[in-house]
């Protein structure tokens, strides 16, 4: 008994009053998270200085090696790659791989990008005009396309200055070789080397080359279009112009500063519920389906897993006809028809208020059929977690006289937070990014008495820009990347600053 109580941790260190609990947590959530935006903003300085730094030991490379360098590696500033094909032919192919990347970024500066640059600051200046008599169309300027491909060329180039860079570096790197009178080597190793020590670079090359023309370079058109006029009335046939912050003026001010705060209240309030009540319930069914007097457990997970294998695009449209309210009767969704027949109710119910203009109604309804969605993934998520809790402490709890709601307080419900801590988070985030459910059931309504532009009641900021530069006659793209970033922000800081401030990740080796 004494080894048993030596290495078996006791279910009382965990043993508080759930009040005590509920507000330490509390309290330790906004020291940790404050104390992670000061840190956040007091190390904004040295990382300034820091980069500033790093530059300066950059030239000064740069530098030393054109200084101590023979006249190979000097050639190799002018010419990439000149400093190892011209040491003979087992460094040929790095030579010409060198040489080949100068090659091509000239190549593309010369025909692409020195002329979309010079064209950033106007985005262009000739608009489309009718061709002579009327037929066809003149060459015009897109200034979509020269934003785009200004954007792209300053990733060309920062790839291309790293490389120049690196080409220096292998250069001298080869000459100290020679002079030690070491073997350089030829195409076989270098090739075995990328394959072997150097295989993370080798394997993580196109990854990262996706993340920058799918992710990054969208993400900094969408932030420079925040600074434009681009909509359908100024796009990129008639030709959009820089106006500064115009357009964040007009969001949060003098067009959408009413409304846009409201949507982020309900996008928030929206985020809570859909996560908190999918965990929750999910969590309770999966201690349900655990208990061991629960008979067919394989057949009762498998009911619920059904619900995740269905598209969203199939279960939520059919629960958006299901609920249906139409005026004519035999029009009028499934439940209504139930509660008629089964509790002798005449009149329809409009669920999601769609012409009552119900906005708490339907704001109740995404919830519930979120969850009836969402239950499944945190069910199964969290049985597993369940059936690797130690018996050994609901053992000991049970001889000290603990009941079943002590058990789950001081036992269950802390194991399953450590392991679930970051994925509530994270569904936290998506749920704010959660365009599907919304869009499928109610398509940002009920909407009453508002422009065509004005969100709806249950419009979440990414429903909303949706319809504002997707499913617009106006569509204001500008406004819409004013709200995308506006969302980027919001989501960022629940998915790095909350996140490194959990318990999950600072204490990640001493809850075992």
């Amino acid at each position: 008994m004494a080894s048993t109580k030596n290495t078996v941790p006791t279910w009382k260190q965990y043993n508080r009053p759930w009040y005590q609990k509920f507000g330490l947590a509390i309290l330790e959530y906004i020291k940790n998270v404050g104390i992670m935006i000061w840190c956040c903003i007091k190390a904004i300085p040295f990382k300034i200085r820091d980069f500033v730094f790093a530059i300066g030991r950059c030239f000064q490379g740069l530098w030393f090696r054109f200084k101590n360098g023979d006249w190979r590696t000097r050639m190799s500033y002018l010419i990439m790659g000149f400093g190892n094909f011209s040491r003979g032919p087992k460094q040929f192919l790095t030579g010409f791989l060198q040489l080949a990347v100068e090659v091509l970024f000239i190549l593309f500066m010369v025909f692409i990008g020195a002329h979309n640059l010079s064209m950033l600051p106007s985005l262009g200046i000739t608009p489309i005009l009718p061709g002579p008599g009327g037929i066809g169309m003149v060459e015009h300027d897109n200034s979509l396309k020269i934003l785009i491909f200004s954007v792209l060329t300053f990733i060309f180039m920062i790839f291309f200055l790293y490389m120049w860079i690196k080409n220096t570096q292998i250069a001298y790197n080869t000459q100290k070789h020679v002079e030690a009178g070491k073997a350089i080597s030829g195409p076989k190793q270098q090739i075995n080397f990328a394959l072997n020590d150097g295989y993370h670079v080798t394997i993580l090359t196109l990854p990262i080359v996706g993340i920058l023309i799918v992710t990054v370079l969208p993400l900094i058109c969408n932030i420079l279009v925040a600074f434009t006029n681009f909509d359908a009335f100024n796009d990129e046939v008639h030709l959009f112009k820089w106006v500064g912050f115009d357009s964040f003026a007009s969001v949060f001010g003098k067009t959408y500063g009413t409304e846009i705060w409201g949507v982020l209240g309900w996008t928030l309030i929206w985020a809570f519920f859909a996560t908190f009540t999918n965990f929750f319930f999910g969590m309770f069914l999966a201690m349900i389906i655990n208990k061991k007097s629960i008979k067919l457990k394989a057949f009762w997970r498998t009911c619920f897993v059904i619900v995740i294998a269905v598209p969203d695009f199939v279960s939520l449209l059919m629960m958006s006809q299901f609920f249906a309210w139409k005026s004519d009767p035999a029009q009028t969704g499934a439940f209504n028809l139930i509660i008629q027949q089964w509790f002798g109710i005449n009149q329809n119910v409009d669920w999601f208020g769609s012409a009552t203009y119900k906005p708490t109604m339907a704001r109740i309804m995404v919830i519930v059929i979120n969850m009836w969605r969402g239950m499944p993934f945190t069910m199964l998520s969290t049985y597993g977690i369940l059936m690797n809790i130690p018996e050994e402490l609901y053992e000991s709890s049970r001889i000290d006289g603990a009941g079943p709601v002590r058990r789950f307080i001081s036992i269950t419900f802390p194991y399953i937070m450590f392991v679930m801590g970051p994925q509530l988070i994270t569904t936290f985030t998506g749920n704010i990014n959660n365009f599907n459910v919304i869009f499928f059931l109610t398509g940002g309504g009920p909407f009453m008495g508002k422009s065509a532009n004005s969100p709806g009641s249950t419009d979440l900021l990414v429903t909303w820009l949706y319809r504002l530069t997707v499913n617009n006659s106006s569509a204001e793209y500008n406004h819409g990347a004013v709200i995308g970033i506006f969302t980027f922000i919001i989501s960022s800081f629940f998915a790095l600053i909350v996140f490194n401030s959990s318990k999950s990740v600072k204490q990640e080796d001493s809850f075992q």
